[in-house]
């Protein structure tokens, strides 16, 4: 979200513009009609600063071309500055839930563009030939969250562990003992958390949305469709069933 004074022209300005997900999703833990306004308030802002700002820094060229479609403004004054992953903090603090368990793995909102309830139907696929699997959901705990509880309980889907808030240890420990990191979003800027379970050593299985190949390159196993549950679940298939596969997708 850009957020800078839309009128302020004194000087010159240089805006970071992360993503343009706002634009495409809605959000249903907010009132429709509410969104509904701010978002177009949204899409008023970026495209008023985008123009007014004198360079403009993204964190991935997709976001960069997107920004070009969506504003008009000149290619050369934007510049791709690329993110990186840091190593977490170092320490023995597993989940509960998931100790002893085989399990595959997200962490991140829970909001639509995170694709959520595909990666639990596809979950529920994967149980037939993997009925040890469990599917850990990592992240503080809303009315989002709340709604992918609801749907699994209501659909008998056995073995979703929905964690809550995790601590940068607990996130280690997860990303160290995971047998698959999914990353099913239809749309992200950059994708760092992926990155960071490549750092720590786990294999990634995401989709093609948006800039995910290009931030994840040939090191993650990727699925064509996001929006195929059959797509999603053989990916992490092909990763759990493959030894050497799973070697090379970290």
């Amino acid at each position: 979200m850009v957020q800078q004074p839309v009128w302020y022209n004194s000087s010159p300005v240089v805006t970071t513009m992360q993503d343009l997900t706002t634009v495409r999703f809605k959000n249903p833990d907010k009132n429709p009609v509410v969104f509904w306004i701010k978002q177009q308030i949204y899409k008023w802002v970026n495209k008023k600063v985008a123009k007014k700002s004198s360079h403009i820094i993204t964190i991935s060229n997709f976001v960069k071309n997107d920004l070009i479609k969506f504003t008009g403004v000149n290619p050369e004054k934007i510049t791709v500055t690329l993110e990186s992953a840091d190593e977490l903090p170092k320490g023995n603090e597993p989940v509960d839930e998931l100790i002893g368990k085989k399990f595959i793995m997200y962490i991140g909102r829970p909001t639509p563009h995170k694709n959520l309830r595909r990666l639990i139907d596809a979950f529920a696929l994967l149980q037939k030939k993997h009925p040890d699997l469990t599917l850990a959901l990592a992240g503080k705990k809303d009315s989002n969250y709340a709604r992918h509880e609801t749907y699994v309980n209501e659909h008998g889907i056995k073995n979703v562990v929905f964690t809550g808030f995790i601590s940068d240890e607990q996130l280690r420990w997860m990303y160290e003992n995971t047998t698959v990191y999914c990353f099913p979003s239809l749309s992200e800027g950059f994708g760092l958390p992926g990155l960071e379970a490549m750092l720590h050593g786990a294999p990634v299985a995401p989709s093609t949305a948006t800039c995910l190949p290009e931030t994840h390159g040939d090191a993650a196993h990727y699925f064509l469709i996001p929006f195929s549950v059959e797509d999603i679940a053989k990916s992490i298939d092909d990763i759990l069933s493959d030894d050497k596969l799973r070697n090379e997708t970290h």
